[in-house]
């Protein structure tokens, strides 16, 4: 299989029909998956194998998972997707830091 097969599946495989999530992984995948290492892309694939309700806490910020190569992805993601509390928070560290 080709690499733009494999990317085509990955994309596919984005859509998990909730429009909120959707969105953002879908627009992250187009346009950042491929500047990711090799690992990242490997943690990225197996992140989209998790449960959607799991996912969607995640990408909203109610929690991050616990795997670190997951929430580092987690946060591109969010981060890719111009989460605005994801930039008040980094903010705020920045401040107390």
């Amino acid at each position: 299989m080709d690499d733009r097969t494999e990317f085509n599946r990955l994309s596919w495989h984005t859509r998990r029909g909730m429009l909120e999530i959707d969105v953002m992984l879908m627009t992250f995948t187009q346009h950042q998956y491929l500047s990711l290492s090799i690992d990242d892309q490997k943690a990225y694939r197996r992140l989209l194998d998790c449960e959607d309700q799991d996912i969607r806490e995640w990408l909203r910020g109610f929690r991050l998972p616990e795997d670190k190569n997951f929430a580092r992805n987690v946060m591109s993601v969010r981060k890719a997707s111009g989460d605005l509390s994801l930039a008040a928070q980094q903010s705020r560290e920045s401040l107390s830091g």
